[in-house]
């Protein structure tokens, strides 16, 4: 018998002999160390499973829903009332106003659609940029129909829990349906709206049984008067079962406001504070484009609360100013101590901005030109958007001309010792040119779209980069011959900025003019 062998037989006979000795008396150390691991096993499971049961809860997924499920919108909420908004409150979406009045009618008066067989629509999606006014939208076809307004926003309707959102999302329609006629607003919809069938299905399941729920409340199987309102930025990625006719009949864009929008907001914004004299509203809307009712909203507080740190009674033209310069610019840092030559060094490379602007056709006017400290910068040339849909070549390369300009002004001043300070100008007068010629058409390449990923690769980069630095030589080549013919424009404009700090566009043309000494 091999040795190892005989090891094993000699310890079994030992235990069997053991066993034997105690004939009539179980030995319970052998069936302790035996049945021992699996009893704690069994316990330590028990436990769990009481804690878990205790906690209302189970693993996500498995279908068990927490305690509060049972009032899925949590306590009793308050009697819903209609809102006071109304059209009147809302300004600068004309367009969207006259597309949702008919809901109105339809809402105030469905006999006179219902003799024709029109039927009520079942909802309507508002499609915009955030801050321009969808949920003040929705509360105003609320108040001017005269029905009740249930708000909330779909990431209410998201829980870790399957079944917790489907239960929220019958127990609002619920609530909704038992008024003759109401309207139900869910915000940011896409949190529960994304087009179904991604990859991870098991985290998604909540989220799905969500949107099959709403998806089954506005299919009209019970017949309702309740329209569903719904706000998102990004419709896009929206499920197409959303889209479709009998859900989201319509989709109502709500854009940014034009220059009288934003003209007409800050008039309402204006006429619930304390104003001064001489704030022209028409004036300021034209400063103003790219802003939407948001940014006016926060405009006008701003000079609110300026008025109130200088202690003035009102807000003054003053106030405006300063606040559009914060809003745009950031807070001035006019604590910052900076050296003498770095003033004059800033006070150049600005000066050379404002007048490329000033001067060049098709660039914008600058309505601001500062060396004090603002934000990250350690001077501002403010040049607003515009409110054109469209950038023409020649206003492409008037942008790049204005970018160069401040390096071009170092220049001048410096000679070839000009410093770091033009390098965000550099990067993005380098991305609008790249973006010209691989995507506008406006390059040396032709009119040919290049994909990002051929951007940086063998030859074809070889020849974006090429095309790319012939329109930025060609800018700099604008900018030095405009500012060397202007050269002694552009020294008063420095000193007025190194004196006042801050200059206007009024200020610029008393100094320099509207036209350059010589055409660029």
């Amino acid at each position: 018998m091999p040795q190892g062998q005989a090891v094993i037989g000699g310890l079994s006979s030992q235990l069997l002999a053991v066993t034997h000795s105690h004939a009539g008396a179980p030995s319970f150390a052998i069936l302790g160390i035996v049945l021992g691991p699996f009893v704690l096993m069994v316990a330590f499971s028990m436990i769990v499973m009481r804690r878990r049961a205790a906690r209302g809860g189970g693993p996500p997924g498995a279908g068990r829903v927490p305690s509060h499920a049972g009032k899925p919108l949590g306590p009793e909420p308050e009697p819903v009332t209609v809102p006071e908004t109304r059209f009147s409150d809302v300004a600068g979406a004309e367009e969207a106003v006259e597309e949702l009045a008919e809901l109105v009618n339809f809402l105030k008066c469905p006999d006179a659609y219902q003799e024709l067989g029109a039927s009520l629509p079942n909802g309507y999606l508002l499609v915009g940029p955030p801050g321009n006014g969808k949920t003040l939208l929705a509360r105003a076809v609320a108040g001017e129909a005269g029905v009740p307004f249930f708000a909330l926003s779909a990431s209410q309707f998201v829980e870790t829990y399957v079944g917790v959102g489907a239960a929220r999302i019958r127990a609002l329609f619920e609530r909704a349906r038992a008024h003759e006629r109401a309207i139900v607003f869910i915000d940011e919809i896409d949190a529960v709206g994304r087009t179904r069938g991604g990859h991870a299905m098991a985290s998604n399941e909540e989220r799905e049984s969500t949107l099959n729920q709403l998806l089954v409340e506005m299919d009209g199987f019970v017949e309702s008067s309740v329209v569903v309102l719904a706000a998102t930025n990004r419709p896009d990625i929206l499920d197409p079962a959303l889209l479709r006719p009998g859900r989201f009949d319509r989709q109502v864009s709500v854009t940014p406001p034009d220059r009288r929008g934003r003209s007409r907001i800050l008039e309402l914004y204006l006429k619930r504070r304390k104003v001064g004299p001489g704030i022209d509203v028409e004036m300021l809307g034209r400063r103003t484009p790219g802003f939407s009712g948001a940014d006016l909203a926060n405009l006008v507080n701003t000079a609110a609360l300026i008025a109130v740190r200088t202690g003035s009674g009102e807000i003054q033209p003053q106030h405006i100013d300063d606040a559009l310069a914060t809003v745009a610019l950031g807070p001035a840092r006019k604590s910052r101590v900076v050296a003498e030559r770095d003033r004059r060094i800033t006070a150049w490379h600005e000066a050379g901005h404002a007048l490329a602007g000033l001067w060049l056709d098709d660039a914008q006017d600058p309505v601001q030109v500062t060396i004090i400290p603002r934000g990250p910068a350690g001077g501002v040339t403010w040049f607003p958007a515009s409110d054109d849909d469209f950038l023409s070549l020649r206003q492409a390369k008037a942008q790049l001309a204005v970018a160069m300009s401040g390096r071009v002004a170092e220049e001048l001043l410096l000679g070839e010792d000009f410093t770091q300070g033009a390098s965000n100008d550099i990067k993005a007068a380098t991305d609008l040119a790249r973006s010209m010629v691989t995507e506008f058409g406006m390059g040396s390449l032709g009119p040919i779209y290049v994909h990002p990923d051929q951007q940086h690769i063998g030859f074809l980069a070889e020849q974006v980069h090429e095309a790319t630095r012939e329109l930025l030589e060609e800018a700099l080549v604008t900018s030095r011959r405009l500012l060397a013919a202007g050269h002694r424009s552009l020294e008063g404009v420095v000193a007025a900025l190194l004196d006042e700090e801050t200059l206007d566009t009024e200020a610029l043309v008393h100094i320099a003019g509207r036209t350059a000494p010589l055409a660029a």
